[in-house]
């Protein structure tokens, strides 16, 4: 229940493969940044949700025995799209302009990686169909009389 959770967040932004580029700045932060339109976010804010959000994932995933998340990626202020993109072990959030609500969802889908690789997605994806498919509405049963 909590992975199904999980996957439905990790669905929710736009994830697309390209490669690392850009000018970037780290200021003390777990990430790094570009903002080559020098827009105005709020630094401090970013790294509360950061570690909020590494936590809160690590203790859903695993409450007995939270792992330490630390996702790297490059946070690119005054992008064309809100997306996270993903090449390898290379990964960014863009967004438009800073909004600490898209932050956090990217965030999240960042820390959800470290924990569940490609193959445990697949395995979940692969759960979630048995289950659907081994649930029947009332509906479904009323119309198969």
């Amino acid at each position: 229940m909590v992975l199904s959770a999980l996957l439905l967040l990790l669905g929710a932004m736009p994830v697309r493969a390209r490669a690392q580029q850009s000018s970037a700045s780290q200021d003390s932060l777990p990430f790094v940044v570009s903002n080559p339109k020098n827009q105005k976010w709020p630094q401090v804010e970013a790294n509360r949700i950061y570690d909020s959000a590494c936590a809160l994932v690590a203790r859903t995933v695993r409450p007995e025995r939270p792992p330490r998340l630390h996702p790297s990626f490059l946070l690119v202020l005054g992008a064309s799209d809100n997306e996270v993109v993903r090449n390898g072990s290379a990964a960014e959030i863009h967004l438009k302009s800073w909004d600490s609500n898209k932050f956090a969802e990217a965030v999240v889908i960042m820390a959800a990686r470290d924990v569940l690789h490609a193959d445990d997605l697949a395995s979940i994806a692969r759960q979630s169909l048995a289950s659907a498919h081994a649930t029947v509405s009332l509906d479904e049963l009323k119309a198969n009389r």
